[in-house]
């Protein structure tokens, strides 16, 4: 990709036009949820699958160096992309994170590392205010929107200036509420849900639920939001606590929604101007007895996917694949049950290859596995002992996919159950067997955060503390050499 014209300027106030790059490869030809470009969303789509179609990894050449830094971005949650190749981060999420000031937007050069602006986001005056890692994407109309605290802006995705912003129902107090992400819809509007903490909990961050647990806490609230004036054109309350982020999937002619409370997935149905709970499917339970509640729903073609232990347990996670035409089919499977590990967690969701039969579901201390879900039975077609809590990404074309996972080794881990490690290794694995490509070793810190792709195939890897890193691995060994 050609390099950009433009002048190395950081600031919280609009700046003038400045060049673009080509444009890059596109997810899909003319959408009106996401811009039309590879990472214009954390997870891909609003179904979540985390499945970057299309577009092959980029390695380093010969005298290129593999890894890129902005370390100017503590408490980092994602980056994000649009179609003209601008990049978007959005930072002092990770409120327990050292050097966190609060929540901050910045757009930067993908090619040069460069940060072209920054905008801190308006934030209520209160110490007690959780502070939590909420959304960042590209809508269709190009606008860049994000969710933090009990919040969503609208910013120019050129100047950086905030042209809406919205305060969102808080049902658990201003101080306690937050939203963690957002989907856009088929018709694009914009879904979001409220996430909550234990009013007497001054923990900031995911660890407020490690530390604080979620049991009595209210109902979350659901805001249908227009994205011209960030206009509430629907309010309404889950069924209860859900505590993955939302998700939406079009199936049989329909929009639904999909949301994983304490003990069971739900299902509402989106007619355009509200959303109702579908009487005619579920609530279909997806954990039992020490299990803790899940993740974000996933699609997964014709049906949904769920993994649970989002908090630390004894209890071995389990994934749940339900049918999205009848809720009574449902399959089940413990992955890494036999390894006998005394914890289980993993605060991130599966990621799914519909059109390849594959789900991928990983877990902090079990390790990595592909699932398929074939004669009636959902078993693991390969397991590697590779350990992470991020997010795991897929990459590449239909026959030539690759997974990529932080991976955080043996780590040491507190007395809630929780990892402590300093360090990750990036892999890059062939999904169709497990076998490892290539890795980057000693990263910062990427446990519970994104692995997002740009249009050229650079991976960009969110850190706690360190910034954003941008990685170009070095050539897979040839199959002689492996």
């Amino acid at each position: 990709m050609a390099d950009w014209t433009r002048r190395n300027l950081i600031h919280t106030a609009p700046l003038l036009a400045l060049g673009a790059c080509a444009s890059t490869p596109t997810q899909n030809r003319d959408p009106r949820d996401w811009a039309p470009a590879i990472g214009a969303f954390e997870h891909a789509q609003s179904s979540r699958t985390s499945l970057f179609d299309g577009v092959a990894p980029r390695f380093s050449t010969r005298g290129e160096e593999p890894i890129a830094t902005i370390p100017t971005m503590p408490g980092l949650w994602a980056a994000a992309f649009d179609a003209q190749g601008r990049g978007f981060a959005l930072h002092g999420v990770i409120a327990e994170a050292p050097g966190v000031r609060g929540p901050a937007i910045s757009r930067f050069d993908p090619e040069t590392m460069r940060e072209v602006w920054r905008v801190d986001l308006p934030m209520r005056d209160d110490p007690g205010l959780w502070n939590y890692p909420g959304g960042l994407g590209v809508h269709a109309s190009g606008a860049v929107f994000v969710a933090y605290a009990a919040r969503l802006a609208k910013l120019d995705p050129e100047s950086g200036a905030v042209l809406a912003l919205r305060d969102l129902p808080a049902p658990n107090g201003l101080l306690h509420s937050t939203y963690n992400g957002f989907i856009v819809l088929s018709d694009g509007m914009i879904l979001a849900k409220s996430h909550h903490r234990q009013p007497d909990c001054p923990v900031q961050g995911f660890r407020a639920f490690i530390e604080c647990g979620v049991d009595g806490l209210p109902a979350s609230a659901l805001a249908l939001i227009d994205p011209s004036d960030l206009s509430i054109i629907w309010e309404g309350v889950a069924p209860e606590l859900i505590g993955g982020r939302v998700s939406s999937t079009r199936f049989a002619g329909r929009e639904y929604v999909y949301l994983a409370g304490a003990n069971a997935v739900h299902r509402m149905i989106y007619d355009g101007r509200r959303l109702t709970l579908d009487p005619a499917w579920g609530p279909v339970a997806y954990r039992d007895g020490a299990e803790t509640p899940g993740t974000a729903v996933v699609g997964f073609g014709d049906y949904v996917a769920v993994q649970n232990n989002a908090l630390p347990t004894a209890a071995p996670m389990r994934v749940t694949v339900i049918a999205q035409a009848d809720a009574r089919d449902v399959y089940r499977i413990a992955p890494f049950a036999d390894l006998g590990q005394l914890w289980s967690f993993m605060p991130s969701k599966v990621s799914t290859d519909a059109i390849n039969g594959r789900l991928y579901s990983a877990e902090a201390y079990g390790g990595l596995a592909a699932l398929e879900l074939a004669g009636g039975q959902l078993r693991a077609v390969w397991r590697r002992p590779l350990r992470t809590g991020s997010f795991v990404t897929l990459m590449g074309d239909r026959a030539n996919r690759v997974l990529v996972a932080s991976d955080i080794g043996e780590a040491p881990i507190d007395r809630l159950g929780a990892p402590t490690h300093r360090t990750e290794t990036a892999r890059w694995l062939r999904a169709a067997d497990g076998v490892e490509l290539t890795h980057l070793s000693g990263l910062p810190r990427n446990f519970g955060l994104t692995l997002t792709p740009f249009g050229d195939g650079s991976l960009f890897y969110a850190t706690r503390v360190q910034g954003l890193y941008r990685l170009r691995p070095p050539l897979p060994q040839t199959p002689g050499d492996q």
